[in-house]
């Protein structure tokens, strides 16, 4: 079966002599494997279309019910030039690209997530981009936290915030496991909204405090698989 779609590229290296694969995350959030035959000639028409971290339209043969196909065209579409310059930002890009890559079981609509967070990078946001990029992630998996009322009686007043409950408590549910919730509140949904300018007006004991919280949560929910995120970023948090 031949198909034309936008991919992005999660892996590359080289194959036999001249050839390279590459892995994908296609535009339907399939991940898949291609060979690229000759990709390392010097005059190969995919040059560097097919590089990790670009953006690329590709038209491939794969069988079906195969994960395993053949690269005939490659055009790039965006390659993120900031990022890549930028090895704070491209750290930060990595780890967005391996979650893709090792997260079990690609969702519908991871593809575009990714393609938004690498974007933003791209335009100079920096750790924003991770909390923005987990708090969607949540929600593609169904296990987003609730963040506007007491997850066990319902109260508005939500001061705390409990990982393994998944969401915020009033401070008649809490128990000793709880973060403060306040201080962090308006950032967090103003970063699952996708308005990272906040991020600019939080200080930085803030900031720690939000990354280590999304990343326990991940963690957690998700499994101990993310915990490999913390080695990959450009600063350090606490898992």
């Amino acid at each position: 079966m031949l198909k034309r779609q936008d991919a992005l590229i999660l892996k590359s290296y080289d194959f036999k002599n001249t050839s390279k694969i590459i892995h994908i995350l296609s535009s339907d959030s399939e991940r898949l494997s291609l060979v690229a035959k000759g990709a390392r000639r010097t005059k190969s028409q995919f040059a560097g279309n097919i590089e990790p971290l670009n953006l690329t339209q590709l038209v491939y043969y794969i069988k079906p019910g195969k994960n395993l196909g053949s690269l005939k065209e490659a055009s790039l579409i965006q390659s993120h030039p900031s990022l890549k310059k930028d090895l704070y930002l491209l750290n930060i890009g990595w780890s967005l690209i391996w979650t893709g890559k090792k997260i079990p079981s690609p969702m519908e609509g991871l593809f575009g997530l990714e393609k938004r967070a690498l974007s933003f990078l791209d335009r100079g946001f920096k750790e924003e981009v991770l909390v923005y990029f987990f708090l969607s992630l949540f929600t593609l998996q169904g296990i987003s936290p609730q963040m506007d009322k007491c997850i066990v009686c319902g109260s508005k007043e939500t001061d705390f915030f409990e990982i393994e409950a998944g969401g915020t408590k009033c401070k008649n549910c809490v128990t000793t496991k709880a973060i403060p919730f306040n201080p962090l509140a308006t950032t967090l949904k103003d970063l699952k909204k996708g308005r990272l300018q906040t991020w600019k007006e939080v200080e930085e004991k803030d900031k720690k405090e939000i990354l280590e919280l999304i990343l326990k949560y991940s963690i957690y929910h998700l499994g101990d698989w993310i915990k490999r995120i913390a080695d990959i970023l450009p600063f350090t948090i606490n898992p």
